[in-house]
């Protein structure tokens, strides 16, 4: 029997591998906190169900997804370069490049600023460097998600950003069934009153864009939030 301890990398054999994990906590039970990787969720599991995934493969996938994440980055400025006829993509990035390739004055003759709010350090960090490589203007702070909503009001006052981001790591309780009570997710009540905070701050839709959530996360709720303060309907983006 595998032994394993809190920062191992693993995958669920129950779930045929398909999401890695990194251990966070282990009760007495031998149930072990997951964190997805790659995925913004988070999940429990029998350590009996779990398999240590060698460096190896770890940095086979995780370069499989980089190419991935960077592909989308070049169709996505490719389908804008198209519509808006800007000028300022360069020739299709080569996989092996390093995809620091988007100039902030280039990309747009007005860039939004962000204010980026994670829960996850590791995350965050991927965030700013991925920020910097693309030239955005970008404010990335990392905060346990259910502090976020504490402290999202003063971040808005003193960065004033045009976009807001509101991540992290988020589940459904699948021990409970009822996918429409806020109590059965881990995170998203607190999505909800960070939207809140937000809209409290900022009413105008178009002043401040938000994004807020994670894997898992009861959106629906998430987007009814910033009705409270707008008579928008619901269904449009908020």
């Amino acid at each position: 029997m595998e032994n394993f301890k809190i920062g191992d990398v693993v995958a669920r054999k129950s779930y045929n591998y398909d999401i890695l994990f990194k251990i966070v906590g282990i009760n007495s039970n031998s149930i072990a906190d997951l964190v997805g990787l790659s995925v913004r969720i988070i999940a429990d599991a029998p350590t009996y169900d779990l398999k240590h995934i060698s460096k190896e493969e770890l940095d086979r996938r995780t370069k499989e997804e980089e190419l991935t994440r960077r592909d989308r980055i070049n169709r996505c400025y490719s389908n804008m370069n198209k519509k808006y006829n800007y000028n300022y993509l360069r020739d299709v990035m080569n996989p092996n490049d390093n995809p620091n390739i988007f100039k902030k004055d280039a990309v747009l003759k007005k860039p939004g600023i962000i204010l980026h709010i994670d829960g996850d350090l590791e995350y965050t960090e991927k965030c700013r460097d991925s920020y910097r490589k693309m030239g955005i203007t970008a404010y990335a702070y990392n905060i346990p998600e259910k502090e976020q909503y504490k402290q999202v009001y003063s971040l808005l006052q003193k960065i004033r950003p045009n976009i807001l981001i509101l991540t992290g790591h988020d589940a459904f309780m699948k021990r409970r069934n009822d996918i429409y009570n806020i109590d059965n997710y881990k995170n998203s009540k607190y999505y909800i009153q960070g939207v809140l905070e937000a809209r409290r701050y900022e009413h105008n839709l178009d002043n401040l864009v938000i994004f807020a959530g994670a894997c898992q996360s009861y959106y629906e709720a998430i987007i009814s939030a910033r009705c409270k303060f707008c008579k928008c309907p619901k269904k449009s983006a908020y």
